[in-house]
């Protein structure tokens, strides 16, 4: 883990310290590199400790819809260097003009595997 991911990941347990944690001895079912946009929506949702896709998918400069729903445990999204902090269920509808990959991180300290909870979103 780099230093900079260090430091985010501190700064995320920091803040969320007074949360409840997710558990339980689920197993971490194993990703898929599928896109899930649907015309101007991406649909993230997150579980015990994984998010459903590993990569998703927008196009630079047109508005689309981030939806996130928890759908086992307590998780929040955030994405590193854009305003995106949305926990347990909720949307937010954005532009992105600069293409590239933005990370996609869990921003609620949910249990053994918190540090794991990464994805791409890809901005083409």
């Amino acid at each position: 883990m780099n230093k900079k991911w260090g430091l985010l990941i501190s700064s995320v347990a920091l803040s969320a310290m007074l949360m409840t944690a997710c558990g339980g001895d689920k197993e971490q079912a194993a990703s898929t590199d599928a896109v899930a946009t649907t015309g101007t929506q991406v649909n993230i949702e997150a579980s015990n400790w994984k998010f459903n896709q590993e990569t998703y998918e927008v196009k630079a400069g047109e508005e689309f819809t981030l939806n996130f729903k928890s759908t086992e445990g307590f998780h929040g999204i955030g994405i590193q260097g854009l305003d995106v902090d949305l926990q347990k269920d909720g949307s937010k509808t954005m532009k992105i003009d600069a293409a590239g990959e933005y990370t996609i991180f869990c921003n609620v300290i949910c249990g053994p595997d918190h540090g794991k909870m990464v994805a791409k979103l890809v901005v083409k």
